[in-house]
């Protein structure tokens, strides 16, 4: 199933920004960045659009914590690990291996605990689920943390519950429009095809609602 990350509208009110993806006709991830308006959850719930909750999402906050004292307090379908710098970094494992309703960790880029290609090894031998978001694996591979070997195990893998699809030049996670040559985009749209949900997240806010569709199109066709 195609979405489209109501972070591709970040900054705008959720009913706002939500409404105006709704109006693509695909499902939605909610994810934290729009500002709240009262009633946001009636009216996802009445407008019968298919939605999933990603990482610090919250009906009545504009974010909220993922991590708190080394646990997920949200029930999010798919979260960012912590930063290697947050308080959560030296405990969230723990908590993880304990858990009996564990989220879906996404692979991340330097600066998270699954910032790297060895992380992510030790991930898959444990047959961890993962989200796997190409743009964060593309920053992996343009900086040297990710071997090209551990980028074909991951395409292979086969615990991946959700594929997040955007562009960026290799330095930080940009979120800019899907191209031809955007890395990763071949795969992606296989795992699409196969019935993987598939969320794309890039930057919608200047892309009129041509450009959008054709997004959606790059990603589907």
């Amino acid at each position: 199933m195609l979405f489209v990350a109501m972070s591709a509208l970040q900054g705008r009110p959720m009913s706002k920004a939500f409404d105006e993806l709704r109006g693509l006709g695909v499902a939605i991830q909610l994810t934290p960045g729009n500002h709240v308006t009262p009633g946001f959850r009636e009216h996802v719930a009445a407008s019968g659009v298919v939605t999933r909750a990603h990482h610090g999402f919250a009906w009545d906050a504009r974010r909220v914590e993922t991590w708190v004292d080394g646990a997920c307090v949200v029930a999010s379908e798919s979260v960012h690990p912590p930063t290697t710098d947050s308080p959560s970094a030296a405990t969230w494992w723990a908590w993880f291996e304990r858990a009996t309703a564990r989220p879906v960790l996404e692979t991340m880029y330097p600066g998270y605990t699954l910032g790297d290609g060895a992380a992510i090894e030790r991930l898959m031998d444990l047959g961890i689920t993962l989200a796997v978001d190409i743009s964060h694996v593309f920053i992996q591979r343009t900086q040297g943390a990710m071997t090209e070997a551990t980028w074909r195990r991951l395409m292979a893998y086969d615990r991946i519950a959700e594929v997040h699809v955007s562009a960026n030049g290799g330095e930080h996670d940009a979120h800019r429009p899907l191209t031809e040559t955007t890395f990763g985009l071949a795969w992606a749209r296989e795992r699409f095809a196969d019935g993987m949900p598939t969320v794309l997240e890039c930057y919608m806010h200047k892309l009129d609602a041509g450009e959008r569709r054709r997004q959606l199109d790059l990603l589907a066709s």
